[in-house]
Formats: structure tokens, sequence, C-alpha cells
């Protein structure tokens, strides 16, 4: 059965993945294109609590895990939030897979 179209964008709510530590609402930040082509993987931006839970996680998971600060050259042109964002510490989370050694990554 299709979904219906005319549903209202989703707001924040709490609970519902914003909060302290999400980046603010509709930024969207161009991942490193020097940390893509080394094989890493741009997973989202976050801060705070949630950067942290998010490293712990992945790590969990066997990933190698990176939390880059958030460089200029990454802000969407439209984005009024973003230099906030970066002020306020949130990062930019990548992982990749480690090798089965645990030394270096696979290629």
């Amino acid at each position: 059965m299709p979904l219906p179209v005319d549903l209202p964008a989703p707001q924040p709510q709490p609970g519902n993945g914003w909060g302290a530590g999400d980046a603010p609402a509709g930024a969207r930040f161009r991942p490193d294109p020097r940390l893509l082509a080394q094989g890493w993987d741009h997973r989202f931006v976050a801060g705070g609590p949630r950067l942290k839970e998010s490293l712990e996680l992945y790590e969990a998971l066997g990933l190698e895990v990176l939390a880059e600060p958030l460089p200029p050259e990454s802000f969407p042109e439209e984005c009024e939030g973003c230099q906030l964002a970066a002020r306020l510490g949130f990062r930019m989370i990548y992982t990749r897979r480690r090798s089965p050694s645990g030394g270096q990554v696979w290629e």
C-alpha cells in the first residue's frame, strides 16, 4: 500500500532523535573528500552526549572511528547554524572497517 505524500514533516520532539547533541535542523555538512579517499565512511555530525555514545557504539562494533572538527569548507552556504555548531564542539563522525588482525584497514 503506498504511503500518503501529504504527511507533515516531523517536528523536533524529545526522544525522537532531536535534542542535545544533534546538529542544527536542516544542516547538511559536506564530508572531507580526503578522508573518503582513504576509505572512511561519513556517518553524521554530533556533539555532546550523542557524540560520546556514537563513538563508543561504533568502537564496540569493531570499527575504527574518527571524530573530526567541522571545517568551514564543509558548511553549506545556506546554513546559518553551522558556525554555531562548530563553535559548540560538534564533530563529523567517520568510520571504517578494521582488518582481521586489527592493524591496517582493508584496501
